[in-house]
């Protein structure tokens, strides 16, 4: 692929829910080995008792389909609490691209299953906007 990617990854937690043990493998592995600080989630419940537990994170890459509590009712959680932290959709749910909640979140990313890079340059440019004083003067990489 050979793009420049700021990968500023120490230092960035990321909590990854998805209802699919693989993609949460798959995913905990690329991210780890970039350097970010990841955690998973399995279902919705897990999602909240862990945002409510602990230090908040980074960034919350969010599947919409996964039991127990919704993606979609997560995210409305999120929004009623006011937490401020970036929400990447990441799911096959497409046809709740233009549902306001989904709107509201910083990236939404249709799974494919075939471009884990573009999903992590998707995932710094979030984090570079969102936090973009920890981004400045790190070193680029390529991809």
């Amino acid at each position: 692929m050979n793009e420049k990617v700021n990968t500023m990854a120490n230092g960035f937690s990321i909590l990854i829910a998805d209802r699919n043990p693989h993609v949460r493998k798959f995913l905990r592995q690329e991210l780890s080995t970039d350097g970010f600080h990841v955690l998973i989630a399995k279902n919705g419940q897990e999602v909240l008792r862990l945002l409510n537990e602990g230090d908040l994170p980074d960034l919350l890459i969010l599947d919409l389909d996964i039991p127990h509590v919704s993606g979609l009712e997560i995210l409305k959680k999120l929004q009623d609490q006011e937490l401020r932290f970036p929400i990447v959709v990441h799911t096959f749910l497409t046809k709740y691209a233009d549902h306001p909640a989904v709107r509201n979140s910083a990236a939404f990313v249709e799974k494919t299953g075939d471009n884990v890079d573009g999903f992590k340059l998707v995932i710094n440019d979030v984090l570079r906007k969102w936090y973009h004083a920890r981004y400045v003067n790190q070193p680029e990489r390529e991809v």
